[in-house]
C-alpha cells in the first residue's frame, strides 16, 4: 500500500482535517474511508486494494474521498421527509466484522431513495428505511449483495431452508459415521490377530469411501468458518475443529497409502457428526433481538375491515376511521372501542396471556388478537404511528445503539488455540492419537455459548414477562439493584386524574385559556382538566410548557400560568381523608384565580410491591402534603416533594455514589433520572423520549414484573457462573487427560459436544 504522511488519509491520501477520525496513527478524511480501511484490513486485502470490489464500490458510491459525507447523508434524509417510507428488515449473512456492517450502511445511506439504515454485526440484522419513488427494494438486495453478502428478508422462510440443510448434513454425517465405525472393526481386530484373508485392507478402503460424505459435504460449513476466519486473521473454535479432522484425514490417507491399516477415519467422521449436533441444539435453543423482531414483523397487519367497505390495504386506512374486528380476528391498528365488547389477547406486547374485555371508550392495541365478541373501534394512529411498531422501531434502536459484546470463545482463543496447536504439534510425532484428543477435547464451543445463551434465554424470558430490554448492558446489573427509586405520577398512582373542585371558581372566558393550555400537554393532570371543560378553547398567543413545574401562555395581553405550589408560589392544603389529592393552581396576571383538586388512585399492589424490594424511594413534582401521603400509604423508605427534572436527576446522582440505582418513570421530566439510573425502567405509558432513555420498556401496568426482572437477573448471573465455570473446567481437564493418553479422539468429540449440552441444558432453567 502507497505509504502516507501523517497529516494524510490511510486510504485515500486526501489531507486529513484535525483527528475527528483517528485511530491512534492512523488518519482518515471521513467515517467511509475509516470503515473501508479497516474492512480491508480485516480481510488482510490492504495489499493491492485499490482492485478490490468493495473499495470500487465505495469509491463508485462516493463513500470515500468525500469528507462532507455525513452531512450530504442527513441533507439527503431532510429532502425525503415528504415522501412516503417504508421499511425493510434483512438478516444479512457472511459479516466477518463490526466494519462490514459500517461498510454496508454507509453505501447504502449514499444511495439516493434510502432515508436510514441500521446494521447489527452481533445479530445480522439490518433494518433500512427507504423511499420507493427513488429506489426499490430489489436494487437495495443487489447493492448488498454485490458487497459479497447474502441479505435475506425476515418474512422469507429461507432460515427454515437453512435449518433444514443443516440437519440434512447431520442425518448424512450420523449415516456414515455409524458405517465408517462399523467397517473399522475389522480393522482394529487386524491389530492383534493376524489377517490373512485381508480384509483388514478391504474394510481400510471402504472406511475411506464411506467417510468422503461427511467429510465433505457434511464438514463444509465448519471448513468454510475455519476459512473466512483465517482471511480475516482470526483462530477461532472453528480453528480447532477443522485442524484436527484435517490431521485425522491426512495421516489416515498417509497409513493407506503404505499399506498400513492405522487409519482414523472414524474419528474424522465422529467429530464432523458431534459438532453439527451440537450446532442443531445450539441453533434451536437461541433466543435474540432477531427473533424478538421477526416475530413482531410477522405481526404487522395488512389489510383491516373498514365499517360499510370490507377488508382494505391499511395504508388507505386514516386517523378517525371506523374499522370492525370479530372474535379470532386481529385489532389491526390502535383505536378506541364505539360499539359493541370482547376480550382481547394483547400478550404480544404485554405478556399477559389471561385476556383483557374491552369495553365502549377503553383502547385497544394494534397487534392484539379479539378472543371473544365483536368490536368496532375508532382509529387513533396509523400503521407507522402505532404502538406494535413502535416496539420494532425500539428494538432497532437497540440492534444500533446496545454495548457491543464480544464472545467468550474468542477471547479464550485468543491464547488457548496456540497453546493447543504448540502441544498438539509436540505430541503428534510420537503419539498422533493423544494430539487428535488434544485439539479434539480443547474446542472451546461450550465457552462460546456459556454467557450469550443464558443473556438470550434471559431476554425471552423477559419479554414473556412484558420488558422490552432495550440496552443489553443492563442484564449484568438485573438482581443487584440496592435502591429503587419511583416517579409517583403514572407509575405508582393511576395516573388518571379526575377534576374534583376549583373549575366553578374560574370565569367561563378563563376556563377557555384553561382548556387551550392543557390541551398542548401530555401530562395527565392537563388531559384529566382539558376533559373537563366544555368551553371551546380559546386562540393562544403564546405558549410554554416549563418541564416538571407547569404551563405558562399569553392571551390578549394577559399571562396565564398552571402549575405546582411552587411553580406559583402558592401554599398547598390540607390533603383530604379517603384518597390521594393532587393540588394544581391557575393563575391570571399574577394572581390566583383557583387552586384545582385532581384524585387520583394508587396502583393495585403497589404496597406489597415496595414491601417486597430493597431500598425504595419516591419522586414527584407534586407538593409536599400529597407525595408524603402517597409514601405513607405504600411504605416508601423515603421521599422527595415538588422535584423539577434537574432536581430528580441530582437525587439519583446523589443515591448512585453508595447504591445501585433502579429508576422507574413515565413521564417527560423522567428522562434525566432514567437516563442517569444504573437500570433505567420506562413504563407502558411513558413518553417518547423516557422511553428512548430507558434500558428496559415495561409493556404492561402490572409493575409486580419488578420482582420479577429482579428474580430472573439473580437466576441468570447464577447460571452464567455456573456455564463459565464448567466450560473452563471441562477444557482444563479434558486437555490433561487427552495429553496422558487417558481420552481417545472418539471419546474427546462426545465430550466436546456433552459440554455443549450441559451449557445449553442449564440456559434453559432460567
Amino acid at each position: 500500500m502507497k505509504t502516507i504522511s501523517e497529516q494524510s488519509c490511510a486510504l485515500c491520501g486526501l489531507k486529513a482535517q484535525g483527528s475527528a477520525y483517528s485511530e491512534g496513527e492512523l488518519r482518515f478524511c471521513c467515517p467511509g474511508c475509516r470503515a473501508v480501511y479497516r474492512i480491508l484490513e480485516a480481510q488482510k486485502s490492504l495489499s493491492g486494494y485499490e482492485e478490490h470490489p468493495i473499495f470500487r464500490e465505495a469509491v463508485k458510491s462516493g463513500l470515500i474521498s468525500n469528507p462532507e459525507l455525513l452531512e450530504t447523508m442527513r441533507e439527503r434524509s431532510r429532502e425525503m421527509d415528504s415522501f412516503e417510507t417504508r421499511r425493510l428488515h434483512l438478516d444479512i449473512q457472511n459479516m466477518w466484522c463490526p466494519s462490514c456492517a459500517e461498510v454496508i450502511r454507509l453505501i447504502l445511506m449514499q444511495q439516493k431513495g434510502v432515508k436510514n439504515c441500521v446494521v447489527d454485526y452481533c445479530t445480522d440484522l439490518a433494518s433500512i428505511e427507504w423511499v420507493p419513488r427513488f429506489i426499490s427494494e430489489d436494487r437495495i438486495l443487489a447493492i448488498i449483495e454485490g458487497l459479497g453478502y447474502g441479505p435475506r428478508r425476515l418474512c422469507d422462510d429461507q432460515g427454515k431452508s437453512a435449518h433444514s440443510l443443516l440437519l440434512l448434513r447431520f442425518i448424512v454425517a450420523a449415516f456414515c459415521a455409524l458405517n465408517v465405525m462399523m467397517f473399522s472393526y475389522p480393522v482394529y481386530a487386524s491389530y492383534f490377530f493376524a489377517d490373512s484373508s485381508g480384509l483388514a485392507d478391504t474394510f481400510s478402503r471402504l472406511s475411506f469411501a464411506a467417510s468422503i460424505p461427511a467429510l465433505t459435504y457434511c464438514g463444509y460449513p465448519v471448513y468454510r468458518r475455519f476459512w473466512q476466519g483465517m482471511k480475516a486473521g482470526i483462530l477461532g473454535m472453528e480453528a480447532l475443529i477443522s485442524i484436527s479432522v484435517f490431521s485425522a484425514i491426512g495421516l489416515s490417507v498417509y497409513e493407506l497409502a503404505k499399506g498400513s491399516n492405522h487409519i482414523y477415519f472414524d474419528t474424522a467422521t465422529v467429530i464432523i457428526t458431534f459438532v453439527l449436533l451440537g450446532k442443531i441444539i445450539e441453533s434451536k435453543a437461541k433466543f435474540s433481538a432477531k427473533e424478538s423482531l421477526m416475530r413482531l414483523t410477522r405481526a404487522l397487519p395488512r389489510r383491516g375491515r373498514k365499517k360499510g367497505v370490507g377488508f382494505v390495504p391499511l395504508k388507505e386506512i386514516r386517523a378517525g376511521d371506523i374499522l370492525v374486528a370479530h372474535a379470532g380476528e386481529k385489532i389491526v391498528l390502535d383505536g378506541i372501542v364505539v360499539e359493541g365488547e370482547g376480550g382481547a389477547d394483547e400478550s404480544l406486547m404485554t405478556g399477559e396471556v389471561v385476556p383483557v374485555q374491552k369495553l365502549k371508550g377503553e383502547s385497544l392495541i394494534g397487534g392484539s388478537l379479539l378472543k371473544r365478541g365483536s368490536v368496532s373501534y375508532r382509529v387513533t394512529k396509523t400503521l407507522e404511528e402505532s404502538t406494535l411498531s413502535e416496539l420494532i422501531s425500539l428494538i432497532e434502536t437497540e440492534l444500533k445503539d446496545k454495548v457491543p459484546y464480544s464472545r467468550a470463545a474468542d477471547r479464550v482463543a485468543k491464547w488457548l488455540v496456540p497453546a493447543v496447536l504448540s502441544i498438539a504439534v509436540s505430541l503428534l510425532f510420537f503419539a498422533p492419537l493423544r494430539a487428535l484428543s488434544v485439539l479434539v477435547i480443547a474446542c472451546p464451543c461450550a465457552l462460546g455459548i456459556a454467557v450469550p445463551l443464558v443473556e438470550s434465554r434471559l431476554m425471552h424470558r423477559l419479554s414473556a414477562c412484558g420488558a422490552v430490554v432495550r440496552n443489553r448492558g443492563a442484564l449484568s446489573l438485573l438482581g443487584k439493584e440496592t435502591a429503587y427509586v419511583f416517579d409517583k405520577t403514572g407509575t405508582v398512582t393511576e395516573g388518571k386524574f379526575r377534576v374534583l373542585s376549583g373549575l366553578d371558581e374560574i370565569p367561563a372566558r378563563d376556563r377557555a385559556v384553561l382548556k387551550s393550555m392543557c390541551l398542548q400537554s401530555a401530562h395527565p393532570a392537563s388531559v384529566a382538566i382539558s376533559t373537563a371543560i366544555a368551553e371551546k378553547p380559546a386562540p393562544l398567543d403564546s405558549f410554554e410548557d416549563v418541564q416538571g413545574n407547569g404551563l405558562k401562555a399569553s392571551y390578549q395581553n394577559e399571562d396565564y400560568c398552571l402549575g405546582s405550589a411552587s411553580f406559583l408560589g402558592e401554599k398547598v392544603p390540607e390533603c383530604r381523608d379517603g384518597g390521594v389529592i393532587t393540588t394544581v393552581f391557575f393563575s391570571k396576571g399574577g394572581r390566583t384565580l383557583a387552586a384545582l383538586s385532581l384524585g387520583d388512585q394508587i396502583k393495585t399492589g403497589m404496597k406489597e410491591l415496595v414491601q417486597s424490594l430493597p431500598a425504595t424511594y419516591l419522586l414527584s413534582g407534586d407538593g409536599q402534603n400529597t407525595v408524603s401521603k402517597v409514601a405513607g400509604l405504600c411504605g416508601f423508605k423515603g421521599f422527595l416533594a415538588e422535584a423539577n427534572p434537574l432536581s430528580k436527576r441530582d437525587f439519583i446522582d446523589t443515591l448512585r455514589k453508595r447504591e445501585v440505582i433502579c429508576f422507574v418513570g413515565d413521564g417527560l421530566n423522567d428522562a434525566p433520572a432514567i437516563a442517569g439510573a444504573d437500570i433505567g425502567i420506562s413504563v407502558m405509558s411513558a413518553t417518547d423520549m423516557s422511553i428512548q432513555a430507558s434500558d428496559i420498556l415495561l409493556t404492561t401496568d402490572n409493575l409486580s414484573v419488578l420482582q420479577t426482572l429482579r428474580t430472573l437477573g439473580k437466576q441468570a448471573r447464577r447460571l452464567i457462573s455456573q456455564n463459565l465455570f464448567w466450560a473452563f473446567g471441562y477444557n482444563v481437564i479434558g486437555i490433561g487427560l487427552a495429553v496422558f493418553g487417558l481420552l481417545s479422539p472418539i471419546y474427546a468429540a462426545f465430550a466436546m459436544v456433552l459440554s455443549s449440552v450441559i451449557v445449553i441444558l442449564n440456559a434453559q432453567r432460567i
